[in-house]
C-alpha cells in the first residue's frame, strides 16, 4: 500500500505519479471513504449516552428504541407547524414507505403526533411531541459538538490542502452516474 505521505509528498512537488503508485492511492482512497462512511452512519453507543444525557427521564427511556434514521425524520418535522409523510419524505429524502414506517414508530413511542388540518379533514399531519421536540433539540447539539470536532480537525491541515479536499468532494457530490457507474468524463 502507498502511504498518505508519498501521495501528498508526490503531488505536493509536483513530480509525477507512476500509475502503479496512482492506482494504489486510488485503492486506498476508495477503502478509505467506505470506511469514513462507515463511521459517519454506524449506530454508537457514545452518541446514544449524549442523547440520553441531555434528556429528561421520559425521554432518555425512549433515545435507545430510536434509529439514527428516526432521529433524522424527528430532526426534519417543523417545531411550529405539521408536516405530511410526503413532506417528510422530501425534506429527508427517504423513500415514503421507509417514512410511514418510521412515523408509525415514532407516533407509537409518543415522539411525534397525528393530526388532521381544519380544512382537510382527508389529509394527516405529524408535529412533534413534547418528547419528541426535546430528543430533536437534544439531536441537533450532537450534531453541533460533532461539527464542532470536525471543524478542529480540519483546522490542521493548510489552505492548500483544504482546497484539494474540498475540490474532490464536490467533484464527487455533483459527478453524474450513468446506471451504476459514475461518469467523471462528464464533470465540467
Amino acid at each position: 500500500m502507498v502511504s498518505n505521505e508519498t501521495i501528498m509528498g508526490a503531488a505536493r512537488s509536483g513530480k509525477m505519479v507512476s500509475m502503479e503508485t496512482k492506482t494504489g492511492a486510488v485503492g486506498q482512497i476508495e477503502q478509505l471513504l467506505a470506511q469514513v462512511a462507515g463511521r459517519f452512519t454506524a449506530e454508537d453507543d457514545t452518541e446514544q449516552q449524549w442523547l440520553v444525557d441531555r434528556c429528561s427521564p421520559e425521554a432518555a427511556r425512549l433515545v435507545p428504541r430510536l434509529s439514527v434514521q428516526a432521529l433524522h425524520l424527528l430532526d426534519a418535522v417543523p417545531v411550529e407547524g405539521s408536516i405530511n409523510v410526503v413532506g417528510l419524505s422530501r425534506a429527508t429524502g427517504v423513500p415514503k414507505g421507509t417514512v410511514s414506517k418510521q412515523v408509525r414508530r415514532l407516533v407509537v413511542a409518543g415522539a411525534l403526533e397525528r393530526h388532521r388540518l381544519p380544512d382537510n379533514l382527508k389529509e394527516v399531519h405529524l408535529r412533534l411531541a413534547p418528547v419528541g421536540a426535546e430528543i430533536r433539540q437534544a439531536h441537533r447539539s450532537l450534531h453541533a459538538e460533532m461539527e464542532e470536532g470536525l471543524r478542529a480537525f480540519l483546522h490542521r491541515y493548510d489552505e492548500a490542502d483544504l482546497a484539494v479536499i474540498a475540490r474532490v468532494l464536490t467533484d464527487l457530490e455533483r459527478m453524474p452516474r450513468e446506471g451504476l457507474r459514475f461518469r467523471p468524463d462528464l464533470l465540467d
